[in-house]
């Protein structure tokens, strides 16, 4: 601040500042209560300023602590965002590095029926009224509840069931019993599938899971048309459908098993069912030299048959696959008869009771006709198989189950034979001598039953497991005796061949009302295409079909190895656990 000369003087000199003061009020003509007025004015003007200030700067000091505050709460924000993403990469990352998990149904056993007793034993423990039976097929279990119980039937299920083997299955997902109530709309469903773990095999790449199933039914009271009320099932069962309310209350206290009135009905399967398998180790060294020396005796067909090439005869322990998805995923099966040339797997636990090896000597009516390398000559004689069952499944050594089955996809209850039709047909007219031995097998086949009943079929099969019955063999060998003799007597695939099983008894069955054409969730696998990796990965990945064949046809000599190892590999991956058929 400037400070002048006259300011000075005033300062100096206090009567000059007091005169002065006095010559301006003078100059003012204010009345002196004014002027003292306006100095007090001035001074409490003054402090009350000094009060603002004070005020704004206690302010704008709480601004400033709130500013640092805020500060320090986004500051905070943003390290707890940090470590919510960190953890969401740590999640991440172990979801990347998870292995996938794929599950198989196999048939209740040993664990699934003690899962299936500690549900009962606590059913009637907490007083859950309940019935049992009544499930899709006998490998599995049914227990049917009312649903206003369902609430206290989930709690108990977490309660003693909260270990990690006990899953809940919801259509394709599965989720642990203890996490249920978050991951599933239980009020939203019709009924839900109780499942146990009753074996596994995991690598470093992928974890196969195998589980039994229990189905639980919900019932609920239905008002109808009349007065009566209905209890009725809400999600249909091909048993039972619909209670009087009397019926259900007296079911469900006594606990019924429904399954008592199931035995004698006419759509559950009363009739038993063996498997047949032809087989022969083409890497057998005696073997081979008898299959050179009458092959060299053999005519050539010329064109494109390949009635002599190793690729029909080549090993790569397929049989003991087979077996073990048999045994895996079609417990139906009674016996199996495992039909050689005499040969037997050294791995073949032949001391197992549903193991019946067969020698081509047992059943060839025309004993002459042995060595046989065909196999068409011996499909006409399978049926001769002693203590063979009227119904049966007829499999080629390269036929894999690869998902449960049970009889209703290969028969119907009353023993009518299904029969797969493939995209493929056979046109006589368009066949002459030089083509595939099966396509003139086939044609033989046509040209019989159009002779006999005026028309026929020309549907070839899928190459998959072949429903068959012995009484319908029978007949066609008789109805074709002298065709079916030519073929018994070509020792290699031939212009005379016939497919009695593979094709003809479909045709003629189905004219006589004994076959039906049906479906069956199938893949072929050709070994010669150049994506059969691919295929077999989305087999194994998908798990979404029932029957496989992988098919070992026109290999190229350089693929030949790769090609062994890539299905060597796919069949361990597939089938990795040890049947009780092997040693």
């Amino acid at each position: 601040m400037k400070i002048t000369s006259k300011t000075k003087k005033l300062f100096l000199t206090p009567k000059l500042f007091f005169k002065d003061y006095n010559d301006k009020r003078k100059k003012t003509d204010l009345p002196d209560y004014l002027s003292s007025l306006i100095l007090e004015d001035i001074i409490s003007n003054k402090e009350k300023e000094k009060e603002k200030e004070k005020e704004k700067n206690k302010d704008k000091e709480i601004d400033k602590e709130k500013a640092k505050e805020k500060e320090k709460k986004k500051d905070k924000e943003k390290d707890k965002k940090k470590e919510k993403n960190k953890e969401k990469d740590k999640e991440k990352s172990k979801t990347k590095k998870k292995i996938p998990t794929y599950y198989q149904r196999v048939a209740i056993n040993d664990n699934g029926q003690l899962f299936y007793d500690r549900l009962i034993e606590l059913c009637k423990l907490i007083n859950i009224p309940f019935m049992t039976g009544a499930a899709e097929d006998p490998w599995m279990k049914g227990i049917h509840i009312d649903y206003e119980d369902l609430d206290i039937f989930v709690k108990m299920l977490q309660y003693w069931f909260s270990e990690e083997t006990y899953y809940l299955k919801v259509d394709k997902e599965f989720f642990l019993i203890k996490n249920i109530k978050k991951k599933v709309d239980i009020p939203q469903l019709k009924f839900f599938d109780l499942i146990h773990i009753e074996n596994e095999y995991s690598t470093k790449s992928y974890s196969n899971k195998y589980y039994s199933l229990i189905r639980i039914y919900f019932w609920s009271k239905q008002e109808t048309y009349s007065d009566l009320a209905l209890y009725t099932i809400k999600e249909s069962n091909k048993f039972v459908s619909k209670l009087t309310t009397k019926t259900f209350k007296n079911y469900v206290n006594c606990h019924k098993n429904l399954d008592e009135y199931l035995e004698s009905s006419s759509i559950c399967y009363s009739f038993p069912i063996d498997a047949v398998i032809t087989w022969v180790n083409g890497d057998d060294p005696a073997w081979k030299t008898e299959k050179d020396l009458y092959s060299n005796n053999v005519d050539s067909l010329g064109g494109e048959g390949r009635a002599n090439k190793d690729e029909r005869f080549r090993n790569r322990n397929e049989l003991k696959y087979l077996l073990r998805s048999i045994e895996m995923f079609a417990p139906f099966i009674r016996n199996i008869f495992i039909v050689t040339c005499g040969q037997t797997p050294d791995w073949l636990n032949v001391n197992n009771d549903k193991i019946k090896l067969i020698n081509h000597k047992d059943i060839y009516k025309n004993k002459d006709a042995l060595p046989t390398f065909n196999s068409s000559s011996i499909e006409t004689q399978l049926h001769h198989i002693d203590e063979l069952s009227e119904h049966f499944l007829y499999f080629n050594d390269d036929f894999m189950l690869t998902d449960f089955c049970t009889p209703s996809d290969f028969f119907f209850a009353n023993g009518i034979i299904k029969y797969f039709p493939a995209e493929t047909r056979v046109y006589e007219e368009d066949i002459d001598d030089s083509r595939e031995e099966y396509l003139l097998s086939d044609r033989n086949a046509i040209g019989l039953i159009k002779k006999d009943l005026g028309k026929s079929g020309n549907d070839i099969m899928l190459h998959c497991p072949y429903p068959s019955k012995r009484s319908l063999l029978y007949f066609l060998e008789n109805k074709f005796e002298e065709e079916f003799s030519k073929c018994e007597k070509e020792r290699f695939r031939s212009k005379n061949d016939l497919r009695p099983i593979a094709f003809m008894q479909y045709h003629y069955g189905f004219q006589k009302g004994l076959a039906v054409p049906s479906t069956l969730p199938h893949r072929y696998l050709a070994l010669y295409k150049k994506t059969i990796d691919k295929q077999f990965n989305g087999v194994f990945k998908t798990r979404k079909y029932k029957t496989i064949c992988i098919n070992d046809v026109a290999v190229p000599e350089d693929k030949l190895l790769s090609v062994n190892d890539l299905t060597i590999d796919f069949l361990e991956s597939y089938f990795p656990l040890k049947s009780s058929f092997e040693k």
